[in-house]
């Protein structure tokens, strides 16, 4: 007799541990936090930071400066801090670059804003 092709089962999509990170909320204390550090608070703490705007805790980030809140928590486009990290308003941020931040930090802080910019 002639063997009859049976259907070999699809593959079940596992995500690896990059995809599920990838796919999970970035966590302010672990993801954001030491991005500004890096980066933001040489200049963005202290007493008298530029514009008021003070990115060394996470009250201090969502109160914003002077003059506005600088992350609006679900739009990530309305919001200045990411306008000023991509470069759409100026001066471009960090100040003492380049370099700047990376496109992956800049797609995490992104995410973390539209994903409601949580105290996690």
């Amino acid at each position: 007799p002639t063997p009859v092709p049976t259907a070999t089962p699809a593959p079940t999509a596992t995500a690896t541990p990059e995809e599920a990170a990838e796919r999970s909320a970035p966590s302010f204390a672990a993801d954001i936090q030491p991005i500004f550090n890096e980066r933001c608070i040489k200049c963005h703490s202290g007493d008298k930071p530029p514009r008021g705007l003070r990115l060394d805790s996470y009250d201090h980030v969502l109160q914003g400066g002077t003059y506005r809140a600088v992350i609006v928590p679900g739009d990530p486009e309305g919001s200045e801090l990411v306008r000023r990290i991509k470069g759409e308003a100026l001066p471009r941020m960090p100040f003492d670059g380049p370099p700047f931040l990376s496109d992956e930090q800049i797609a995490l802080i992104v995410r973390w804003i539209a994903e409601g910019a949580p105290d996690n």
